[in-house]
């Protein structure tokens, strides 16, 4: 390839009158053509593999979620089947306070949807619960209770939210 790019620049300065613009523009062409083709010849195809979250224990119970922030008791989720389930947040108490919002990510396609559903049907998907938490449990500061559903096999990235903050983030395998 270098024999190549000086045979080139040989013939430009050859072919060319010497002092004209036109040297200067060739060769600024040739070497932008050069370099978009070295940055096109480099860039590779990003992979990224994802695994669910590992559980942790409080109080001799099995969580999925983010331990010491959030998190619910490690079960089977299936796609299309609302489950109703109990969130568990640890942390100062007067600093768990206001709407939750959780989102879910399906990681095969990026999308997101909402989780928290107001009953038991994927028709009244909400993004926010603004109905206030529970008393502790488990070890956990707050509870909240809800149902979640989940469209889609595979896995999801969960976000949750306090209060606009972000509050804990996990990925869960969904059968």
């Amino acid at each position: 390839m270098k024999h190549e790019l000086r045979l080139l620049v040989y013939f430009i300065n050859e072919n060319v009158e010497e002092g004209t613009g036109l040297v200067s523009a060739l060769r600024f062409v040739f070497l932008g053509m050069m370099l978009g083709l070295f940055v096109a010849g480099c860039e590779k195809e990003t992979t990224i593999n994802y695994e669910a979250t590992p559980t942790f224990i409080s109080e001799d119970e099995e969580f999925v979620g983010v331990e010491g922030k959030v998190g619910f008791l490690n079960g089977s989720y299936t796609a299309n089947e609302p489950q109703k389930t109990v969130w568990h947040f640890w942390g100062e108490p007067d600093e768990i306070n206001g709407a939750v919002r959780v989102e879910g990510t399906y990681l095969e396609t990026g999308e997101k949807y909402p989780l928290l559903l107001n009953e038991h049907s994927f028709k009244t998907a909400t993004w926010e619960y603004n109905n206030g938490f529970t008393q502790p449990n488990l070890g956990a500061s707050k509870t909240m209770p809800s149902y979640v559903g989940f469209e889609k096999s595979g896995l999801w990235k969960v976000s949750v939210y306090i209060d606009s903050e972000k509050f804990g983030e996990f990925i869960l395998e969904v059968k």
